[in-house]
């Protein structure tokens, strides 16, 4: 906006505030009106963009892979780091690192490069760049503008530390050495050599003299930086030392282990200080408060927050925190981000004299951070196209499959869940479970019900002296496709069938010798298909439950079934020495083709079409074609094996699962141009809500009320 429209919306409104009439018609005419509706517009945007700010639904369209459309979900949060200001939040996962601004929680970059998971990340002391580890190496990235400055050639990367300098950085590799690396040049200046196993954690002493380094040998190595001698092995942890850090005042060296303790070392001396004892299930990291008054341990049993205040020969644990896949302390020490197993990201004050120290959940009642979802085991689309649901140990989650928008979270069971399907009417969503039951719930509602507890008992296969134990995980459920029955396939090598509307016990089908992987309905309804440990595939009759053939030919587990929509091919995936998709002819039960697939084949399915079969494997999603069996592409782009695979009802669509957390849509349509989501709040169209958004809007509305300014006035001069 020019100064000379400024100046004539200033004479506008001069004249409107010295006529009365003007001033009746401009409160009570569309005039008012519209600038009622450009303000709240104006103050609608604001409020959008501070939501937005913390759902950051926008990422959806964020660095794809090629041939995709969307991902939902930003994947496994691995470790998390404070920038040394304070400002940034960085959340490093299996497809790269996520920065957040750290007060709104508003998502600011996502950079991706790596060809393999990231494992490991660290701020520059002066905060200006980010290193990151993967298998495959060490990539900087220049923190103000997201790009890729320097890539450092070291391989199997399992930890790294910058220098207090920042001149350096330290990676710890998969086989024991310890590398330095100029960091100005990408050259390695040198190798220290001690360690015999993975180095999974680096840490550098404050005046950067001495690097300390935890491995699964179960030792702990202190390493001069100007000798890189090796000074002293600190040992007393019985299993792998998952992690070391520093106490702030450089004083005393914490370290965890998978032996369920936490150990705390003079750092001059190497002398052993204490034990921390009260987690019962392994121990990934430790870290100090920046005031040196907690530590804060993370377990597979949750974070304990142990007090080093209290006049004691033992540290206390002062709170314990559930669920938890990785923390972090602010700078300043306040606040504490903890990544929760339910895929968010949630602040806690690290407590005040107030409360005695103990740490308090900041937002009681939403997370900071949302979208970091755990991996999902299988996956459905709605018979209409527009839900897609998966499911893994923390629900049943419900995506909106247009807009991408996580709809819903539906719980009732208590741990795993291993398989989901919809009711051909669509109303009902059915899941197996490992807590033995098979779960059902309302699709529109989220209301829940079950079947009864499969509660089936057998002597041990591995136990000694013939312990009994119960085996009831729920491996695969399905409808039939008139909706009347449920198939359940149970870990005691059995299928069961079930009345859908009453629950009621129907059939048990025995015949297989090992575990059952998946079960699957033919279109017609009249035969199941089973695929199992045992190398087999066998068919049952769906009505009497009687054993009609076995599929004899894949020489290893095999994990999916399914028929093709005609009902006349049934395709078979298999794992580790057979790695095959095997194609059989449904009446006959030959063999009819096999597909050399390059890794494990977990899931498969035939498009709607019946042309193309699409494999989950460990190396991405196979497409072949399935009247011929030609290869006819491979999609890449998960960081992590692809578990599960469903096509979208119009087959336009495949959306993916993988072990890295997240979801990819792959865009199948000929010469289909996808247009990206547009996000309520984008006034500027650019893919993304933040602050640019509040000045278009408001530009926009200064500009809508000049020109009606305008009309105003001339209607005047009119009059």
């Amino acid at each position: 906006m020019n100064v000379l429209n400024y100046k004539k919306q200033e004479r506008t409104i001069d004249v409107l505030s010295t006529n009365t009439q003007y001033n009746h018609r401009f409160k009570k005419g569309p005039l008012m009106k519209l600038m009622q509706s450009s303000i709240f517009t104006l103050f609608t945007c604001a409020a959008l963009l501070i939501v937005s700010q913390v759902d950051a639904q926008d990422y959806t369209t964020w660095e794809l892979p090629e041939g995709a459309k969307a991902r939902f979900g930003k994947g496994r949060i691995k470790q998390m780091q404070y920038s040394p200001d304070g400002t940034q939040l960085a959340v490093a996962t299996d497809i790269g690192i996520w920065v957040y601004d750290a007060r709104s929680g508003g998502l600011l970059k996502l950079l991706t490069g790596h060809e393999e998971a990231v494992n490991s990340i660290a701020y520059s002391p002066d905060g200006s760049t980010i290193a990151s580890s993967s298998w495959n190496g060490i990539r900087l990235w220049d923190i103000a503008t997201g790009r890729h400055v320097a890539a450092l050639k070291a391989n199997a990367v399992r930890s790294i530390a910058y220098s207090p300098d920042g001149n350096t950085i330290a990676s710890g590799s998969n086989n024991g050495p310890i590398h330095l690396w100029d960091v100005s040049t990408g050259r390695l200046k040198t190798t220290l050599i001690g360690h015999t196993d993975i180095v999974s954690s680096i840490v550098y002493a404050s005046d950067g003299n001495t690097i300390v380094s935890a491995s699964r040998d179960k030792t702990i190595n202190l390493w001069d930086t100007t000798t890189e001698n090796l000074i002293t092995i600190l040992m007393g942890h019985t299993d792998w030392v998952t992690s070391v850090a520093y106490s702030p005042d450089g004083n005393t060296i914490v370290s965890s282990s998978l032996d369920d303790t936490v150990q705390l070392w003079d750092a001059a001396t190497g002398k052993h200080k204490a034990t921390l004892k009260g987690h019962h299930h392994y121990v990934n990291s430790a870290v100090y408060s920046p005031d040196g008054k907690t530590i804060a341990s993370r377990g597979w049993d949750g974070v304990f927050f142990w007090d080093l205040t209290a006049e004691k020969t033992k540290a206390t644990i002062k709170k314990s925190v559930r669920s938890v896949g990785a923390l972090t302390y602010s700078p300043d020490g306040n606040m504490i981000a903890i990544a929760n197993n339910d895929g968010t990201v949630s602040l806690w004050d690290a407590g005040t004299e107030h409360n005695n120290g103990v740490p308090q959940s900041k937002y009681a009642l939403k997370s900071f951070i949302t979208g970091h979802k755990k991996w999902a085991d299988r996956l459905v689309y709605s018979p209409d196209g527009k839900t897609i649901v998966y499911g893994n140990s923390s629900g049943i989650h419900l995506w909106n499959a247009i807009t991408g928008k996580h709809e819903a979270t539906f719980k009732g069971h208590t741990d795993n869940i291993n398989s989901v399907a919809y009711s051909p009417d669509g109303k009902t969503i059915v899941a197996g479970s490992w807590d033995g039951r098979v779960h059902l719930w309302d699709a529109a509602t989220g209301r829940y019900s079950g079947l009864p507890r499969e509660n089936r008992l057998r002597p041990s296969d591995t136990a000694h002296n013939g312990t009994i134990y119960r085996r009831d995980y729920v491996t695969s459920a399905v409808y039939s496709p008139d909706g009347k029955t449920i198939a359940s396939a149970i870990d005691d090598d059995t299928v069961h069938l079930w009345d859908a509307d009453t629950g009621e016990h129907k059939i048990m089908l025995i015949g297989h010798t090992d575990l059952i992987y998946s079960v699957a309905y033919s279109p017609d309804g009249n035969t199941i298909a089973s695929a199992s440990k045992d190398k087999t595939v066998r068919l049952w009759d769906a009505d009497t439950g009687e054993h009609k053939a076995t599929l004899i030919g894949h020489n290893d587990i095999v994990y999916s079934v399914t028929f093709s929509p005609d009902g006349k091919t049934i395709a078979t995936g298999s794992a580790y020495n057979d790695n095959t998709v095997r194609l059989w002819d449904a009446d006959t039960q030959k063999s009819k083709k096999d597909l050399r697939v390059r890794g494990i084949v977990y899931s498969i399915v035939f498009s709607p079409d019946g042309k193309t079969i699409a494999a989950g494997t460990s190396n991405g999603v196979y497409l072949a074609d399935a009247a011929t069996g030609a290869h006819k592409n491979t999609l890449t782009g998960h960081k992590s094996s692809v578990e599960a695979v469903a096509y979208s009802p119009d087959g336009r669509t495949l959306a993916s699962t993988s072990l890295d957390g997240t979801m990819l849509l792959w865009d199948l349509a000929e010469n289909l141009k996808v247009k990206p989501v547009q996000l309520v709040g984008d006034f500027n169209s650019d893919g993304v809500v933040n602050f640019s958004d509040m000045v278009t809007a408001f530009f926009n509305f200064i500009a809508n009320l000049v020109t009606v300014m305008k009309g105003v006035e001339k209607a005047a001069e009119v009059r």
